[in-house]
């Protein structure tokens, strides 16, 4: 199925997909603006620890709040979740305009720590939402493509945008346009019709149910979510998926911490004397690079997982392993051009990694329980990624960047490795 077909058929994702281009255009805006404030704010010495806490700020409520998202979508209206959640990031964009007045890490670290709070919960109404919105495996394939497609397309389109508009109007602009997008994206969701999920009359889709029902509602959403865990480990490919996705994150939280530093440095080498933000610029080309190989491994992705069953699997297995070899590589590159080719490779090999593992979870988990895996896969990934961000942006202060990048790419080497050994099993368990 192509992505035309697949939009002119499917009216309610493309009212999803058109919000999604809308915000995440606006993230990016965001993200680059924030990011170069930060290490300006923090000066030579320390760059490293304070880009890793702002990092840190930005992931660790997607585990602090992931189960209770995971519960909270799989409870309530996802279509009404979404909505909610895109009017409060609206609000919380505008927190960053206070940075004008009073340039400090601490709002920097609050602002971002609340804004992606509440993006946990729009991500994971999203993702379980997804299913209920197309007719079948082969257009579940096409969006979850399309979706991978359209973030590589907004982080080129947004982090180009990001480094225009901080450089020649200022940050602030930034921040107000970020808020904007929001709005669109609430609009867009509202007009959605179709139901974002399965009716709940049976009552045996309540995991837990007892007829105590004066139990404090934290113990409640604690139950559901170890219980989406213990759905999990039963299911032997979507266990597999969490452990090799667990180590990715281990590995990737080097890159996450220490792109924008790549960048800075690579910007102020190239630039410096020619724009008026170097560091800007440096940032915005390396994640415009992200958002171009992106862009070209999403269509190639929706090709290479377009089978099922083992190929798919292995295909996963392949794309992670290289996925780590291009950060290894990245680590290496002594300058801005060289760093933002190999960038744009080892995106355009991740959407083969991401578009596999988000499909074959799609395709092995229950509608009753899509939200809570969905939600405890993010919060798996999500604190490995925090230790190895804070571990590498403290490494990276006192041996460097370049070390620390090479061995987070090491470690996603492993967990490719790690895949097909656990895969085996699997097969051979059957």
């Amino acid at each position: 199925m192509t992505y035309r077909q697949l939009l002119k058929f499917s009216p309610d994702f493309r009212r999803l997909w058109i919000g999604q281009i809308v915000s995440e255009i606006g993230d990016w805006l965001n993200n680059i603006a924030v990011l170069a404030l930060t290490i300006q704010t923090a000066g030579s010495g320390s760059q490293g620890l304070a880009i890793s806490i702002y990092a840190v700020a930005r992931h660790l409520p997607l585990f602090v709040f992931g189960p209770i998202a995971g519960v909270v979508v799989d409870r309530l209206d996802r279509r009404r979740v979404m909505i909610g959640a895109d009017l409060c990031r609206a609000g919380v964009a505008l927190a960053f305009l206070l940075t004008a007045v009073y340039p400090a890490l601490p709002v920097i670290y609050i602002s971002g720590a609340v804004l992606f709070s509440v993006s946990a919960f729009f991500n994971a109404a999203k993702r379980a939402s997804l299913p209920n919105l197309v007719k079948g495996g082969e257009q579940l394939l096409a969006a979850n493509s399309l979706s991978a497609s359209t973030t590589a397309a907004t982080i080129a389109v947004g982090s180009a945008l990001g480094g225009i508009v901080a450089t020649v109007v200022g940050r602030e602009t930034v921040f107000v346009l970020n808020c904007a997008t929001f709005l669109v994206s609430a609009e867009m969701i509202r007009r959605i019709k179709s139901p974002t999920q399965q009716p709940r009359d049976n009552p045996q889709c309540q995991l837990y149910k007892d007829s105590h029902e004066d139990k404090r509602r934290l113990y409640r959403v604690f139950m559901d979510f170890t219980g989406g865990l213990h759905y999990v480990k039963n299911v032997h490919i979507l266990a597999a998926i969490f452990i090799v996705g667990a180590g990715w994150g281990l590995g990737n939280g080097a890159a996450r911490a220490l792109y924008s530093i790549f960048g800075a440095r690579f910007g102020i080498m190239a630039a410096s004397g020619l724009v008026a933000r170097p560091t800007d610029f440096g940032i915005s080309v390396l994640f415009i690079a992200m958002g171009i190989g992106g862009l070209i491994g999403a269509p190639i992705a929706k090709r290479f997982n377009s089978a099922g069953g083992g190929t798919l699997g292995n295909r996963l297995g392949r794309s992670l392993f290289f996925d780590g070899c291009g950060l290894v590589v990245f680590s290496f590159m002594p300058g801005l051009a060289s760093a933002a080719v190999v960038l744009s490779v080892r995106e355009a090999n991740f959407a083969i990694w991401w578009t596999a593992q988000q499909t074959l979870i799609m395709r092995n988990t229950e509608d009753r329980f899509a939200g809570r895996v969905f939600a405890s896969f993010e919060t798996v990934t999500t604190l490995t990624m925090v230790g190895s961000i804070l571990a590498a942006g403290f490494s990276a202060d006192r041996f460097g960047i370049r070390p620390v990048a090479a061995v987070g790419g090491a470690t996603i080497i492993v967990s490719g490795i790690l895949w097909f050994i656990l895969n085996r099993r699997i097969n051979r368990s059957f």
